[in-house]
């Protein structure tokens, strides 16, 4: 077909003009082909009351066999993971903390209104493209319930004196230092890495769906980690 192309257009507007029209057709395919998955756009960490919060815009598409299942009442399970770790150059990365988010998008035929569900609470949507772009808005998400931050290591230099009171409901024994918190601790100064990541939880599709949406393209939809540097 390229050979009947340079043929037909012998004159060099007309093969300026065949060019540029097999561009476009090659830039509409990739797009096609690009059109169904989870890109993360953005994603920032913000300490509140020492505590991390996360902020992340995501952009959600559904390839056709997903859209078609969803409207055909088939609920699409996703999950949010979260991770900061601390580099270490002699060791694997120290994981410091884990977080995870499922949001569920179903869509009620007798009300013809699309459905976010996350933590008991939900959204109803007129649309799907409202519904994922609502999907794709991880706003105020507290990845950790404790303070996060210490200005320096909580380790006792030497034992402390504890009164005979409980600590954490347990009785302490005199010259012996509290039981230590367990939360992880982030050190102001130090550097981090955050990762976020947003997938299609496919084990929690119906048993029939699952073997066919395993072996299949148009149901992975992964945006892989997306990971940037944290300093607190």
């Amino acid at each position: 077909m390229m050979g009947f192309f340079m043929l037909y257009c012998s004159k060099p507007k007309q093969l300026a003009s065949a060019r540029a029209f097999l561009l476009a057709l090659l830039l509409a395919s990739s797009l096609i082909a690009k059109a169904d998955g989870i890109e993360i756009k953005s994603a920032e960490l913000a300490m509140v009351d020492e505590v991390l919060v996360l902020k992340a815009n995501l952009e959600i598409s559904l390839s056709p066999a997903l859209e078609d299942a969803l409207n055909k009442g088939v609920p699409l399970n996703f999950v949010a993971e979260f991770e900061l770790k601390k580099p270490r150059w002699y060791w694997l990365d120290e994981v410091i903390v884990t977080a995870q988010q499922h949001i569920r998008l179903s869509y009620h035929a007798l009300t013809r209104q699309f459905q976010l569900t996350s933590n008991a609470k939900y959204q109803n949507f007129s649309s799907l493209n409202e519904a994922l772009h609502e999907l794709g808005q991880l706003q105020e998400w507290h990845v950790t319930e404790k303070p996060l931050v210490a200005e320096k290591p909580l380790v006792a230099s030497k034992p402390l004196a504890v009164d005979k009171a409980l600590v954490d409901g347990k009785p302490q024994v005199e010259g012996k230092p509290p039981l230590p918190d367990k939360s992880p601790l982030v050190k102001k100064r130090d550097s981090y890495l955050a990762g976020l990541r947003m997938k299609l939880d496919l084990t929690q599709l119906p048993k029939p769906l699952q073997v066919n949406a395993l072996a299949s393209k148009n149901w992975n939809l992964d945006s892989e980690w997306y990971r940037w540097n944290v300093t607190p």
